[in-house]
């Protein structure tokens, strides 16, 4: 049977832990003084990383670098490679990006050095994202107007499309909604139809598309609205579209509205 090699601590340097077994034993590489300079951070900042790293043969060394981060900011480019040893002791200190965007939440970061024969993994300390509000950067009726002669049939079909940011992903923003300002505003929406929404205390509105891309910082999103042709001319109809912003790591979620979003019948 064979045995692999547990991870062993001291008060001196940590010895890695081995993934993988084979026949010829091997001296793990120790990983001394390993720590992050800041242990919460948000989407866009930078955390500095450092230790030391010993190893009996640099040039069994193939590959060394970071892992831990959430998917989409590795996706969005950042960077978690790092230089291979040239000597049997080299310190480390490497300023590590959080590109946006990049998921709220807390992270156990690892060292990797992987050779040939063996991967070694060691535990560089936890890391914690902050959870970013989302924002409506615009939100608009295409077109935003009509001329009450030119609306030839009972109804008339818009795109009621708007733009959410939020650095630790467009998906952040969920259950989106547009509210009418007041009653002839909600009188000019002929389909779908008004429905109490209960996170606006029962207030009726229109739920609407939501961003589904966790790994875009901003997405434009589109929803169909069929409005009258038969409501009062000049006249400007206004709304809001209202969202909830979710954080990933304490599950709590935050009301996020829009400007004014109007619309005019000539």
């Amino acid at each position: 049977m064979k045995i692999c090699l547990a991870t062993i601590a001291t008060a001196a340097a940590l010895v890695l832990g081995l993934a993988g077994c084979a026949n010829q034993p091997i001296t793990p590489p120790t990983v001394a003084d390993a720590k992050l300079s800041a242990h919460e951070i948000s989407p866009g900042e930078s955390v500095a990383v450092s230790f030391t790293l010993d190893v009996a043969e640099p040039a069994a060394v193939k590959r060394v670098y970071l892992r831990g981060l959430p998917k989409n900011t590795l996706l969005a480019g950042t960077p978690t490679e790092l230089d291979l040893p040239t000597a049997p002791s080299t310190a480390y200190a490497s300023d590590l990006r959080i590109e946006r965007p990049a998921s709220d939440g807390q992270y156990s970061l690892e060292l990797v050095i992987e050779t040939p024969e063996r991967t070694f993994v060691a535990p560089l300390g936890p890391l914690a994202i902050r959870d970013t509000p989302s924002r409506i950067l615009h939100a608009q009726f295409v077109g935003g107007s009509h001329a009450a002669k030119n609306c030839l049939g009972k109804t008339k079909l818009l795109a009621l499309e708007y733009t959410v940011a939020d650095d630790n992903g467009a998906a952040d923003f969920v259950a989106p909604a547009v509210s009418a300002v007041d009653q002839n505003a909600q009188d000019l929406v002929f389909f779908p139809r008004w429905e109490p929404v209960a996170w606006l205390d029962g207030a009726p509105g229109i739920g609407l598309n939501r961003p589904t891309q966790d790994t875009a910082e901003t997405e434009l999103v589109t929803s169909d609205i069929r409005i009258n042709c038969s409501v009062p001319s000049d006249h400007l109809y206004e709304f809001v579209i209202n969202g909830q912003n979710v954080s990933s790591a304490s599950g709590e979620s935050k009301i996020i509205g829009s400007e004014p979003v109007r619309y005019y019948v000539e």
